[in-house]
């Protein structure tokens, strides 16, 4: 797979706050959609039983987002996805949101994921599997 993971997203109606510009929590669920569509290339799906799947327990421990531009009216952008660290029990994931073509950088962020052990809810190693997957994509931003 080739970094960084693209992922179209489309702007309505109901995203947009009075002055039609795309309100700021939105950003973190387009990321967050993007971001599952990582992880299901990967091969990690959210349907698979913890069994076979076991890093599907995993929780967002931060997000951190900045806003450069404002997003005006409906249409398609893009969330472009880097994965810029792999810990033991914690991952981060770089995101930028822009425009189609790629002229316009909307926002920036970064996300922290943490494996959660789902007995304990304590942290826990990632699996060799998922490891095997992710630590190819690693890029320092």
């Amino acid at each position: 797979m080739k970094m960084p993971f693209s992922s179209v997203q489309h702007v309505y109606f109901d995203d947009l706050d009075a002055l039609n510009i795309l309100h700021n929590v939105r950003y973190v669920l387009f990321m967050e959609r993007a971001r599952g569509e990582l992880i299901n290339a990967l091969g990690f799906h959210w349907h698979d039983d913890v069994a076979d799947n076991p890093d599907k327990f995993h929780v967002v421990a931060a997000h951190e987002i900045t806003y450069l531009a404002p997003v005006k009216g409906e249409g398609d952008l893009v969330v472009l996805i880097v994965v810029t660290h792999l810990g033991t029990s914690s991952l981060v994931l770089g995101t930028k949101v822009q425009s189609m073509d790629g002229q316009e950088v909307f926002a920036t962020g970064t996300t922290r994921l943490v494996r959660l052990d789902p007995k304990s809810f304590a942290p826990c190693p990632w699996s060799d599997r998922f490891r095997k997957a992710v630590e190819p994509l690693v890029t320092r931003a």
